[in-house]
């Protein structure tokens, strides 16, 4: 009964989630054609969606180091190697179809299975990068609140001073936080999960994030090129939460959520160069690295049967 509760919830707030994005997206785009589209994509120019490319493989280059960061705070080690494989591959797989239960963590578990680990560890990689990385956010969104209130006014309409003050408020929730996981008990708890005491390697797993978090927004942002005002720092910002609401409606890949996110908070640009930019950002982020990582996972798979088929020592975790 509970299950049934918990996905009753969450199909109703997916489809809570689409009509409002459809009737954003309606209101945004309705009056566009697809020749406007199409001539604003051939101005996007071979530069900028070259840069977008190297800012994909940076993210994804960070994200790698994910579940080891995570194992490493369960006190269990996993190879970069395999942490490579297994973050990338996993986030690449449910970044397109949402669900990442269902997605996302089946091809982690379906790694870590033959790699010794249990789905506990699958739990606890996926409730650890959620943690650090939206600690991480919360550092950002302070930074862009305190550095450029401005910006902040012409996109949710907030004063100077309750930018500064909201700013102000992130930076001590999000500055207590992790003086508490440096220098707090040696041990931490997490719904039913323990964790060893981050210590110091918080700091570097911190700026991962921070690499993540805006080599990800650098993607969109060169496609927009000049077509829009904002500084990247609040853009970053502002791109993260779009990204969070998306991943938060369970709707695949957070289709429409995002777009209808990113559309409400820029308006100061035309809507066939923000449909154009949103259609290649899609094309760069989602598609093609899920095409990488289907054809890793089936190097990976082939690999694995062809070593069942002649004698070998079982593969351990820290391996």
């Amino acid at each position: 009964m509970r299950h049934k509760l918990i996905l009753a919830a969450k199909t109703g707030a997916a489809l809570l989630f689409v009509g409002i994005a459809i009737r954003v997206l309606t209101n945004e785009f309705s009056a566009i054609s697809f020749a406007e589209v199409a001539d604003s994509l051939g101005r996007i120019g071979g530069a900028a969606l070259g840069f977008s490319a190297v800012a994909t493989v940076v993210t994804f280059a960070a994200v790698a180091t994910y579940d080891s960061f995570a194992m490493h705070y369960a006190g269990k080690q996993l190879s970069l190697a395999r942490s490579a494989l297994s973050s990338t591959t996993s986030y690449a797989v449910f970044n397109l179809l949402g669900f990442p239960v269902f997605t996302g963590n089946a091809v982690r578990f379906w790694l870590f299975d033959h790699w010794g680990f249990s789905a506990g560890d699958v739990a606890i990689c996926t409730v650890v990068t959620t943690i650090v990385c939206n600690l991480m956010l919360t550092f950002i969104a302070a930074a862009s609140f305190l550095a450029t209130p401005e910006a902040f006014e012409l996109a949710l309409g907030l004063d100077k001073g309750a930018s500064m003050s909201i700013g102000l408020a992130l930076l001590t929730v999000a500055m207590a936080l992790t003086v508490f996981a440096i220098s707090g008990p040696t041990e931490l708890r997490v719904w039913r999960f323990s964790f060893n005491h981050p210590g110091s390697l918080l700091i570097p797993h911190l700026m991962v994030c921070i690499v993540d978090y805006t080599a990800t927004s650098a993607v969109l942002y060169v496609l927009l090129g000049n077509n829009f005002a904002m500084e990247f720092l609040p853009f970053v910002a502002l791109f993260s939460t779009a990204k969070l609401l998306g991943m938060a409606s369970n709707v695949p890949g957070g289709l429409g959520v995002f777009e209808a996110a990113m559309a409400s908070a820029m308006r100061d640009v035309a809507p066939a160069d923000l449909a154009a930019a949103l259609i290649a950002y899609r094309c760069i982020f989602y598609l093609a690295p899920f095409a990488v990582a289907a054809a890793g996972l089936a190097v990976h798979g082939l690999a694995r049967a062809s070593r069942r088929t002649s004698p070998r020592k079982p593969s351990t975790p820290s391996q």
